[in-house]
């Protein structure tokens, strides 16, 4: 399973010697700094001959930061924290020291070769797994091949405007309680507005300093949702939040606060909840390959995709679902899974119907994202550990 170093991907923007976040002071830099080479810096990097051979390496310059970085090798800033991941030796990302060495892709691949990014492993058509020796070579359209290069699973929006299974009473003390065009916005007595606010407009927020609102912070926009029951237990998941937008807080007192939208996916109504910014960074990893046609289960961890809010109807590449399987379960941002069902004809062996790629984890569910599909999937399908 691929280990994401949990980071909030906000904001790493100004140029210095050494680099700092300024967009929020999160960290002082470090005052012990040392020799290393023909440069000084706070950390201790390993010497770049111990890399791996073929791993892809860059030398930090001035002017240089781990977001500017992310976009610069994975074309996504925001995925700046596998950078980070990559090189655990940087202790504060806020820091970061020209001269330094930074391990961009610590392996070579090959055609004979490829790490998908999990546990599992990857046969080529030089290297066949036990099930397909002496078995009729596979034709393309019988198994997708593996890509080659690291891919983002997902995107900011996949990240941040879908939403999750959660506690049905999750606390979440604050919440938008009115509008700056409060007469055009706003109905009294209505159960749910008519409409709603949108990025750039400013919100009255019910909550402030005493229930832990700074001036200066960020947060989801969450409305909560229906209760979740699993398709084939029918016992209760949790509830799903739905995530709105994304709203910064101007200024507060002891029990009420202002903001501004910064970033909405849907409209924003009166009463929808506040959610601290959580860390989540996109996973980046390389997509493995189906199943082959004779391939066995391998036996490993299952569950089930449990919903596709948002979505009704038959589930293909590019949608989004919830599975019944989370952190608790040891299941990390990264994972693949590979979707499947049982044969309608008793005796036959399973359909491989696609894989998924987990972008998101809560204590026993997760958000994923469907990579590959050979046919159509539905909730109630059932999903294996690659």
């Amino acid at each position: 399973m691929v280990s994401v170093r949990r980071a909030a991907p906000v904001l790493l923007l100004v140029m210095a010697i050494p680099i700092f976040a300024a967009a929020k002071k999160s960290s002082h830099p470090p005052r012990e700094l040392h020799r290393v080479g023909d440069h000084y810096t706070a950390y201790n990097p390993p010497d770049p001959s111990t890399y791996p051979a073929g791993a892809k390496t860059y030398t930090i310059k001035a002017g240089d930061t781990l977001w500017a970085l992310g976009n610069q090798f994975y074309g996504n800033a925001y995925l700046w924290p596998q950078l980070w991941e990559a090189n655990t030796w940087i202790t504060d990302a806020h820091w970061i020291y020209p001269g330094d060495v930074l391990l961009v892709e610590g392996e070579a691949t090959s055609s004979a070769s490829v790490d998908t990014g999990t546990a599992a492993t990857t046969t080529t058509q030089t290297e066949t797994s036990t099930s397909q020796q002496n078995q009729v070579p596979m034709t393309t359209a019988e198994v997708s091949p593996v890509v080659g290069p690291p891919v983002a699973l997902g995107s900011e929006a996949d990240i941040y405007c879908y939403g999750y299974i959660g506690d049905p009473h999750e606390a979440m003390p604050n919440h938008v309680s009115s509008f700056e065009d409060v007469e055009v916005l706003y109905q009294p007595g209505a159960e749910e507005q008519t409409n709603g606010v949108t990025k750039g407009d400013l919100v009255y927020i019910e909550g402030g300093i005493a229930t832990g609102i700074t001036p200066g912070d960020v947060y989801l926009v969450v409305q909560p949702g229906e209760m979740v029951y699993h398709p084939r237990t029918n016992a209760l998941l949790g509830r799903y939040y739905d995530f709105r937008g994304q709203i910064r807080i101007l200024c507060a007192d002891d029990h009420s606060a202002r903001a501004v939208v910064t970033d909405a996916c849907k409209e924003i109504h009166a009463g929808a909840k506040l959610k601290p910014w959580p860390q989540l960074p996109i996973p980046l990893a390389r997509i493995p390959s189906l199943p082959g046609f004779c391939d066995d289960p391998n036996g490993k961890m299952g569950g089930y995709i449990v919903s596709s809010f948002g979505w009704e109807g038959a589930l293909g590449e590019g949608n989004l679902v919830m599975i019944d399987l989370g952190r608790d379960d040891q299941v990390q941002p990264g994972d693949f899974f590979t979707i499947w069902r049982e044969s309608p004809v008793a005796g036959q062996p399973r359909q491989v119907l696609g894989e998924l790629a987990v972008l998101t984890t809560e204590s026993h569910t997760s958000t994923a994202k469907i990579m590959a599909m050979r046919r159509a999937m539905v909730p109630g399908d059932r999903i294996e550990a690659k």
